[in-house]
């Protein structure tokens, strides 16, 4: 045996003499195990103990309790009440629902959708109040949602924290008030002085204006290190609180209004009440509180009968706790499916998208449903069993304004339906603040609380749909239609008749207008019909009369900006890019773009997307998008054939505009037969002592003055003003950027153009052509030396721009828009020289290539060719004149 071991086996009498008089101490000490034992077993002890008292106190307050006449009390609880319980209950939940989207924003700042919160609200509120241990049930659900949302652990403790929070925040608030107002009511449970009670009620007031007062500021946090929660501040502390009141008061109504007649307390008594059984029941640590707050209510109202008594806490049990539990369950359960079965949730998203079209539409009609249960229930008479509990509850100038309230609402969503109808973000969140004060106001004017759930359905469709309603058009970008204007009279009409049917017995005197009494049906019904009325006249002569702004502000684009994709362009044209008139919206890549403007609702584009090829698709989707979500039209003006199968692809229809001219320059000569006749307009312009020259863009800016003198003879020779949009306009900005070629006489310029280079190999063309009206033979010169200049430079064509309504068939078997077109062009010529301009390009033997304009085609197509001939003239009134170039 070693010698270690042997030194421990040999006997130690100093430590025999410790144990000894440790033993013979008339104090012993315990082992470190048994305080741990105790620690350990103490609390459940406690909960034991707590039980055991509170089974003792149920025995003897249930005694002698025929628990067949709270079952029959129960199963003979009317309907409406029920209902009224239901809609209270789902009030304090939607409050619920407000503690986690503070938590969440506390928490983190990662972004969660509000229908990740609201299911993780509910779900873990209605398990927690049924099961019990919320920190274990609640907390379990919490975090497998919001977990599933990429909330860490950590993150969903902070944010259950700030919820709890909120709850004890609102149980002060509810038992401060109560109890200063109400002081006696919480007699029976505490056994104190009302003096003291309205101190107590006081001292908690006081602790939350202090709260208030101290997080207002903004920036207060509580915690250290990973577990710091920064509080809401200001504003925010103060929705905080209001969420924390509302959810305890709606809680309590629920049961409220279940309770028996003999009871006789106020709302405001009994919610201190209902907040200090909520407190027992979370110190008993009873699953759910139950039998703790059976006994708590039981004890405050001893004179009540207890059967009807219990059977209204039994039948709130359901309403509140039971009803929800199983909702949160079946919301639970498709929340993990939909998690675990991927099948199942692509199929989801299928039969989403499918249906996701169709929603707008559904929910405007539901909205309009709203508005129309809203002003039936202003045009009837008020249950007065009803409006008995409801004077307990709030003034008679409330419930006043509500019925007012409640038919304007009810007007206001007639006219905000067609908004859901087209989709319109502003329409939907309208529809959802009325929607809500509409709620309110049911309850309010004489607990509807029929209507307040078909409300409260909308409002809860309209809240999980938020994705379908993307446009963001004004309201009254359009005129209400003549259909929608007759169905919202129609609508109104049928109300008033509805509610002098109703009160047909009542003879009619001025003095209805003026009597205000919680029995005077007949005169807020006269009053509210006058409301209505009112506000939807001005709504809709409003809606008939407004008119945005046709053509937006456009600010300059930089031409740095847009020259990578000006560099890929396969046309000379993209050049308008660089009028100051046009808006951009350009491809990720930097590389391609969309010029275009808006008129009206016409968003319309000046030709294809410019840029590289391979982008056009992504652009044209991008635009299609972009106008969607305006609610507008999308068009793209004077198109190529080249993309014509993308823009049928977007569901556009194409109509023929006219064919544009291109001069082969590889065949174009001035020598030999074939140009005699360029020839003989050199040899003219030479005799005319006219030359030709081009000015390169860097020297144009000296010669702006005698350029400008130009232009202005130019136009008051026509008697007309500046295009703009598809062709170039006087400005001295745009001209910098390119070589102008000029025709002088002796020295002074009498006409001048700006060039458009294409790609190398590809066009050339000009844009604003303009010359002295004295000087003949200058357009010949122009042309026949421009496309000399091209030639030489290696362009293969040049570009004479578009003839309007060229190339159109009237045959009997064409498009209605070909005859319509034809007989313009051939009856139009005064207005313009359809077949003069076509018959001088036609000259220099071009290949004619169509023009198409691509638009939803349709009943608004008339509106969208005004449109675009509104945007190129500049002027509502201006029609185009003649000109060289289109």
């Amino acid at each position: 045996m070693p010698t270690n071991a042997l030194r421990a086996a040999e006997p130690n009498p100093a430590a025999e003499t410790q144990q000894a008089s440790a033993s013979l101490s008339p104090v012993a000490v315990a082992p470190p195990s048994h305080r741990h034992w105790l620690l350990r077993w103490a609390p459940l002890a406690a909960a034991l103990a707590g039980c055991a008292g509170l089974a003792a106190l149920l025995i003897e307050l249930l005694s002698g309790l025929d628990f067949s006449a709270v079952a029959a009390s129960a199963l003979g609880t009317p309907l409406p009440l029920i209902g009224l319980s239901l809609l209270f209950a789902a009030m304090s939940y939607a409050a619920l629902v407000g503690y986690d989207v503070f938590g969440v924003r506390a928490a983190t700042a990662k972004p969660v959708p509000l229908k990740t919160i609201a299911l993780g609200s509910f779900t873990s509120y209605a398990i927690g109040h049924t099961l019990g241990f919320p920190l274990v049930t609640a907390g379990a659900v919490r975090w497998r949602i919001y977990g599933g949302a990429g909330l860490t652990l950590g993150e969903v403790a902070k944010l259950t924290a700030v919820a709890a929070m909120t709850l004890w925040i609102g149980m002060a608030g509810v038992l401060g008030l109560s109890a200063a107002s109400e002081p006696q009511a919480l007699a029976a449970l505490d056994y104190l002085p009302a003096g003291l009670n309205q101190g107590i009620g006081a001292a908690l007031l006081a602790g939350l204006a202090a709260y208030w007062v101290w997080s207002r500021k903004g920036g207060r946090e509580i915690g250290r290190g990973d577990i710091r929660i920064q509080l809401p501040g200001g504003s925010a502390a103060l929705v905080q609180i209001g969420l924390g009141l509302t959810d305890i008061c709606a809680a309590a109504a629920a049961l409220w209004v279940l309770l028996p007649g003999d009871v006789g307390i106020g709302f405001p008594a009994f919610a201190a009440v209902f907040a200090s059984a909520i407190l027992l029941a979370v110190v008993s640590h009873v699953p759910a509180g139950l039998g703790a707050f059976e006994a708590a209510i039981l004890l405050a109202f001893p004179q009540a009968p207890t059967a009807e008594l219990l059977s209204a806490i039994l039948v709130w049990r359901l309403t509140y706790t039971l009803i929800p539990f199983l909702f949160a369950l079946v919301l639970f359960a498709a929340h993990e499916i939909r998690r675990s079965d991927a099948r199942f949730t692509q199929g989801m998203r299928r039969v989403r998208r499918l249906v996701l079209p169709f929603v707008p539409t559904a929910l405007a009609a539901l909205t309009f449903i709203g508005g129309l249960v809203l002003l039936t229930s202003g045009a009837l008479p008020n249950d007065y069993s009803r409006v008995r509990a409801l004077r307990h509850l709030v003034p008679l100038p409330f419930a006043e304004v509500s019925h007012l309230v409640g038919s304007a609402v009810g007007v206001m969503l007639l006219i905000l339906s067609r908004g859901l109808m087209r989709r319109l973000s502003s329409a939907w969140t309208l529809s959802v603040v009325l929607i809500g004060a509409g709620i309110v106001v049911s309850l309010a004017k004489g607990f509807d609380w029929e209507e307040a759930l078909v409300l409260c359905a909308v409002l809860t469709l309209l809240l999980t749909h938020r994705s379908a309603f993307y446009r963001k058009a004004g309201i009254f970008a359009e005129p209400l239609e003549p259909r929608w204007l007759v169905a919202i009279a129609l609508i109104v009409g049928c109300s008033l008749w509805l509610g002098f049917t109703a009160f047909h017995d009542v003879d009619y005197s001025h003095d209805l207008w003026w009597e205000f009494n919680w029995h005077d049906d007949a005169s807020r019904f006269l009053r509210s019909s006058l409301g209505a009325i009112i506000i939807g006249a001005a709504l809709s002569l409003y809606a008939m009369i407004h008119r945005q702004p046709g053509l937006r502000r456009v600010d300059p684009v930089m031409a740095n900006v847009i020259t990578p994709a000006l560099a890929h362009a396969e046309r000379a044209d993209a050049h308008l890019a660089l009028l100051e008139d046009k808006r951009f919206l350009f491809h990720e890549s930097g590389e391609a773009f969309l010029m275009y403007a808006v008129r009206g609702k016409s968003w319309i584009a000046m030709g294809d997307p410019i840029g590289k090829p391979e982008h056009a698709a992504d652009l044209m989707w991008q635009f299609l998008e972009e106008v969607d979500r305006h609610a507008g039209w999308p068009v793209f003006y004077q198109v190529s054939p080249t993309h014509l199968p993308l823009y049928l692809d977007g569901g556009l229809s194409l109509v023929k505009l006219g064919e544009e001219a291109h001069v082969d320059l590889d065949a174009f000569t001035t020598e030999g037969k074939a140009g005699k006749d360029w020839r003989a307009a050199l040899n003219r312009a030479k005799r005319e002592n006219l030359e030709f020259a081009i000015l390169p863009a860097a020297e144009v800016p000296a010669h702006l003055p005698e350029l400008k003198q130009v232009s202005d003879a130019w136009l008051a020779q026509r008697g007309a003003g500046e295009k703009g949009f598809s062709i170039g306009f006087w400005s001295e900005r745009y001209l910098s950027h390119f070589d102008v070629a000029v025709v002088r006489r002796e020295g002074r310029i009498v006409a001048f153009a700006n060039i458009w280079y294409g790609q190398p190999g590809g066009e050339i063309t000009v844009d604003l052509m303009r010359y002295l009206p004295d000087v003949s033979g200058i357009m010949d010169l122009l042309f026949v030396s421009l496309m000399q200049e091209g030639k030489a430079r290696g362009y293969r064509w040049f570009n004479l721009g578009m003839a309007p309504l060229s190339g159109l068939s009237d045959h009997r078997l064409a498009p209605n828009w070909h005859k319509i077109a034809a007989f313009v062009a051939r009856n139009g010529e005064r207005f313009y020289g359809f077949k003069g301009l076509r018959a001088y390009k036609e000259k220099f033997g071009p290949v004619w290539e169509p023009r198409y304009l691509a638009s939803p085609g349709g009943w608004a197509l008339p509106q969208i060719l005004l449109d675009v001939t509104n945007l190129i003239s500049g002027s509502q009134a201006r029609t185009i004149g003649k000109g060289a170039r289109s």
